[in-house]
């Protein structure tokens, strides 16, 4: 597993510094800005520890939203920023006003489909300072079409927490913006490039952006931007960073020493249960010191390469079998608890339709009554019948299906199945024969040995 190194503290040198400006010198393209963002965000935990940074070119391009597989495009997106001075006036601890100028990114390299970079350690210590860059939402990079809308969202997000921006004069916003040749009047900066930029940000980012400006005479001097959550975006969970750096994989990859984009780019090319298993199993080959190389080296080959882990399907095919024989056993106990309410269910009709046959039967004359039970057992054909009722009268199991066909024939008005079972409460013995039927045969389906 990687080792964590331990973040540098924000010391005097840094915490006493105030940024009042901040310039990129070139007018970089919605790509490029993207790209700046896109690379700072994948060495930011790092940006103090490491001198190189490394990320794969398509995930590099998935990040900021580039669909194309045309590296030579990306190579010319890096050689732009590798051509860009950004600028600081920096306000120092004795109140003197210092300038700073220096590369945007010195270093780039594309080898084998991967990307490595590096910062100047002056350029480092400042894009690490939360008062000069604050983590872009990746959720909104990928959503901004317009580079002033970008631009604008990187310059206000960091405000959040303040509420508003800082007072920008007309010429510095310009610069800001990178249009400080043109739109002299404010009218025009203000429905070509303010307004539009403002309506994006407003649409597709975490935050709410409102236009202040100060006059000096009848001239627009100075802006500022009252900056609020977006409380409508905010509702569909937008996070920091976004939704994927909450899920339980993310998490689980970046506690096993994957880099974070890494981590990005596998949650959204494999299912979870895929990267589970493939947790498991570099775990399980580390615990039996089976892995010479990394853990993380491990788990990179895993899922990339798709290992199979024999000791995860051992595992479920013994979790399936226990999972089939408790289903079976419940079943079983199922099938029992129902042929024992059948037999109660037919008892109780038999006997409620006994005793209304019984009541009839004992209200004829004596007569009569040897002469309709001699009738009834002339139906019953077999001898075996005969002595059954003779043994258990108008109550017999054995000949009730006889007994009630033959007392409906003399008129006898006997309940339903149905009628009882919603008289007495208790389910109708027809319905619960079908469940019967069912599980058994369900439980003549062969049983998966453990």
């Amino acid at each position: 597993m990687r080792a964590k190194t331990e973040k540098p503290g924000k010391n005097k040198q840094i915490l006493k510094k105030h940024v009042s400006a901040i310039h990129i010198g070139a007018k970089l393209s919605l790509l490029q800005r993207k790209l700046v963002n896109a690379l700072l965000y994948n060495a930011y935990d790092e940006l103090l520890t490491a001198r190189e940074h490394s990320i794969s070119a398509s995930i590099l391009c998935e990040m900021i939203g580039f669909d194309s597989k045309n590296i030579g495009y990306l190579k010319a997106a890096l050689k732009g920023l590798m051509e860009t001075v950004i600028e600081f006036d920096v306000m120092e601890d004795d109140g003197e006003q210092s300038w700073e100028a220096m590369v945007l990114l010195p270093y780039a390299k594309i080898k084998g489909g991967t990307c490595t970079y590096r910062y100047e350690r002056a350029l480092a210590e400042k894009l690490y300072h939360p008062d000069i860059y604050s983590k872009i939402n990746l959720s909104v990079l990928r959503e901004m079409k317009s580079t002033h809308s970008l631009v604008l969202y990187e310059n206000c997000h960091r405000y959040l927490g303040a509420g508003q921006t800082a007072v920008w004069e007309i010429d510095v916003f310009r610069r800001l913006m990178g249009v400080e040749d043109k739109y002299k009047e404010f009218k025009f900066l203000r429905r070509d490039v303010i307004n539009p930029a403002m309506k994006e940000v407003n649409q597709v980012s975490n935050i709410n952006l409102e236009l202040v400006t100060t006059r000096r005479g009848r001239q627009v001097a100075a802006v500022q931007f009252i900056v609020k959550p977006n409380p409508q975006l905010s509702l569909i969970g937008m996070e920091e960073e976004d939704d994927i750096t909450d899920t339980a994989t993310y998490k689980a990859l970046l506690a096993e020493g994957i880099p974070k984009t890494l981590a990005r780019a596998w949650v959204i090319e494999y299912d979870e249960e895929y990267i589970f298993d493939k947790l498991d199993l570099a775990r399980s080959q580390a615990a039996s010191g089976k892995i010479k190389s990394s853990k993380a080296g491990f788990l990179k080959a895993a899922v990339e390469q798709d290992y199979h882990n024999e000791g995860a399907a051992k595992k479920k095919a013994l979790e399936a079998a226990q999972a089939a024989k408790a289903a079976r056993e419940k079943n079983e106990r199922e099938l029992e608890a129902l042929k024992k309410a059948q037999r109660d269910a037919e008892s109780g009709f038999r006997h409620s339709c006994a005793e209304i046959i019984e009541e009839a039967f004992q209200g004829l004359p004596e007569g009569q009554r040897e002469a309709v039970a001699a009738e009834f057992q002339l139906t019953l054909g077999s001898a075996i019948y005969v002595n059954a009722f003779k043994k258990g009268g108008w109550k017999d199991r054995l000949t009730f299906p006889d007994i009630k066909r033959f007392w409906e024939a003399r008129g006898l008005t006997l309940p339903s199945p149905a009628d009882w079972a919603q008289k007495s409460g208790l389910q109708e013995p027809e319905m619960l024969k079908a469940q019967i039927e069912e599980l058994e045969k369900q439980l003549k389906q062969p049983v998966v040995s453990v």
